[in-house]
């Protein structure tokens, strides 16, 4: 029999997490689709997406972390070679091609490779000496995986690598000479997108001015923002979400966070919240044990990185507190390859928090 600190150890209490958020989900999914056709349809997806995740979670997991890390640079070519199909192969969808059509499913590599692009860029951390081999290192490995990434064109989820990977580097030891020449460079990139993409100056002036332009550039801001209204302290409830059925833009996805707070308010909103802290602390505090290689260590800190900064952005957005980026809310907005992709790589955090005992990383999951 499990004893009581078994149960509640970290690794528990991040599976536990990750089951409930994706239930949270499914409730979101539902919520934002009550008044469709076919109410149930993408709840039901939902649900074998997560099915699948969760089990892939347990057998990444269940994988030595030794494995991840000899297999690191086959897997990190595979799907970067897969981002570089996108152009000839890829489906496009709302204006981008960054989607594999496989019958009724749609595959996304940019989320489904987040672990893998991880792992490679934790060894060069890990395996580059500091300084500028390891800022040239890291920073081509870093270009090499977003430029086929901004060819598709998709920036919020380049915004989110390129934060990930500012935010890894300094908690790998970084000078601060080379964050701060990263973030120029960043800026410069920044500003390089806008002039060469003038929708996207367009979303931060309806951003600051939704009223210039209601109907138009500022339209996604003033409905997050009636969506949040709408729900208050306590919530319009299940059933009763207005907003989310009729003008918030892919309620179900994109705008996961705004349907949220509409259905149980910002009270009811308050749960999921809890359960990304318990989820990230936990992270921490599996980073934090001691035996871990600098790999490991630092593979699962990247973890909480990714998850953390998404959530953070996208509730950001959904809050009218940032500009629309397009971000999904890991583990709740509907979609099949942002859930694998961060099961995945919750997996593989799991699996390098057991690197010093011998046993796989999983030993201690619930079963």
């Amino acid at each position: 029999m499990r004893s009581v600190s078994d149960m509640f150890s970290c690794e528990n209490r991040a599976a536990v997490c990750t089951f409930l958020l994706g239930l949270c989900g499914l409730l979101t999914i539902a919520s934002s689709q009550s008044a469709a056709d076919r109410p149930l349809h993408l709840v039901l997806r939902q649900l074998a997406f997560l099915a699948v995740g969760l089990a892939l979670m347990a057998a990444t997991a269940r994988i030595r972390f030794d494995f991840w890390k000899k297999h690191t640079p086959e897997l990190f070519f595979l799907f970067w070679l897969l981002l570089l199909l996108l152009p000839f192969f890829g489906s496009r969808i709302n204006g981008m091609r960054g989607w594999f059509r496989i019958g009724p499913l749609s595959f996304q590599p940019s989320e489904c490779g987040r672990p893998f692009f991880l792992l490679a860029l934790v060894s060069v951390f890990c395996g580059v000496p500091a300084g500028m081999k390891r800022l040239a290192a890291s920073g081509l490995l870093t270009a090499l995986w977003l430029t086929p990434i901004c060819l598709q064109p998709d920036f919020g989820t380049v915004m989110i690598y390129a934060l990930a990977f500012l935010v890894i580097y300094f908690l790998s030891g970084a000078p601060w000479k080379h964050l701060l020449l990263l973030a120029t460079g960043a800026c410069v990139s920044a500003a390089s997108i806008v002039v060469a993409h003038p929708y996207v100056l367009k979303r931060f002036s309806g951003f600051l001015f939704p009223e210039r332009d209601p109907m138009g550039s500022g339209w996604h801001v003033r409905q997050f923002e009636l969506a949040a209204a709408r729900g208050h302290w306590f919530g319009s409830k299940l059933g009763s979400a207005v907003w989310s059925n009729a003008y918030l833009p892919f309620s179900y996805n994109d705008s996961a966070g705004a349907t949220l707070i509409e259905t149980l308010g910002l009270a009811g909103a308050a749960v999921p919240a809890l359960l990304f802290i318990v989820l990230l602390l936990a992270l921490h505090r599996l980073a934090g044990r001691p035996g871990l290689s600098g790999t490991a260590r630092l593979f699962i800190a990247g973890t909480a990185v990714f998850l953390g900064l998404q959530v953070l952005v996208h509730m950001g957005v959904n809050l009218a507190l940032l500009p629309p980026s397009g971000l999904v809310l890991p583990f709740i907005s509907y979609g099949g390859s942002s859930l694998a992709g961060c099961c995945a790589m919750l997996g593989i955090a799991l699996s390098a928090s057991g690197e010093n005992d011998g046993k796989t990383g999983s030993s201690t999951l619930a079963t």
